[in-house]
């Protein structure tokens, strides 16, 4: 089981960002929201989005390391090569990391097309 997240499994164009938004589905937890759409690649892909009304810069980059690590160690789980956008909401900052990884597992399994 391969847990590394390589650069070729992050979203970074701007492109990427706008047709995920447009044509992705939505499905929300307590902590974040989930667009996600198929890709036509052999590998699933994802990006994080922490905006600056959740905390300061550590309490957003710590949210970041947790969405990384949870689609890092899931990412076989997934069904099928997915684009996946994590839009962290203001309770992530102040949940634990056990109510997260909870959280991403009960998305998870509502992820059926």
């Amino acid at each position: 089981m391969d847990e590394r997240l390589r650069p070729r499994e992050r979203i970074r164009k701007k492109k990427d960002f706008i047709e995920l938004y447009r044509k992705g589905r939505r499905l929300r937890g307590r902590y974040f929201h989930l667009v996600f759409r198929p890709n036509g690649l052999g590998y699933s892909r994802m990006a994080v989005v922490v905006s600056r009304k959740i905390g300061k810069a550590t309490v957003r980059n710590r949210l970041k390391r947790r969405f990384r690590e949870l689609f890092r160690r899931n990412k076989n789980s997934l069904p099928g090569p997915l684009d996946l956008i994590f839009i962290a909401q203001r309770e992530a900052g102040q949940g634990s990391r056990e109510e997260v990884a909870a959280d991403f597992m009960a998305v998870l399994q509502r992820l059926a097309f």
